[in-house]
């Protein structure tokens, strides 16, 4: 009996044990936000279908578990005028923010977007690079 007692309380306490473990681990999420103005010029336009393409090429499995969400955001329509004063927009930027357990804990302006806007894939390596770094930290 006392065999059958002890194979149980093991049992019960190596549940217990995973069951904090799970309650520790941390979710992690990349939120990639494209913000643009209300009228768009062909740049603009580019640099929003490069981000799209790198994002699907890259990422693909993370977009789709949504360990790594992708928007595209009006910064000017009245609901998202809070982003302005919050990422320092003044124009069209990619934005990269990281959120452990749904609270935001960093973010990154990817301020190249413009200068690799012509040349795609620079700026696929660039995305690329710039959120492994974000994964990895």
């Amino acid at each position: 009996m006392k065999k059958i007692f002890f194979s149980f309380s093991a049992l019960w306490l190596l549940f217990a044990f995973s069951t904090i473990l799970t309650a520790q681990e941390k979710m992690v999420r990349l939120d990639v936000m494209y913000f643009h103005a209300t009228t768009r010029c062909h740049g603009c336009l580019t640099i929003e279908e490069n981000t799209k393409n790198s994002m699907h090429s890259l990422f693909e499995k993370q977009l789709k578990d949504s360990t790594i969400t992708l928007t595209s955001i009006d910064f000017l329509q009245p609901e998202n005028e809070h982003y302005q004063d919050y990422y320092k927009l003044e124009t069209q930027t990619l934005i990269v923010s990281k959120k452990i357990n749904g609270k935001e804990v960093t973010w990154v302006n990817l301020d190249k977007i413009w200068e690799y806007s012509g040349d795609y894939e620079k700026y696929k390596k660039y995305i690329k690079e710039e959120i492994n770094k974000l994964l990895k930290n």
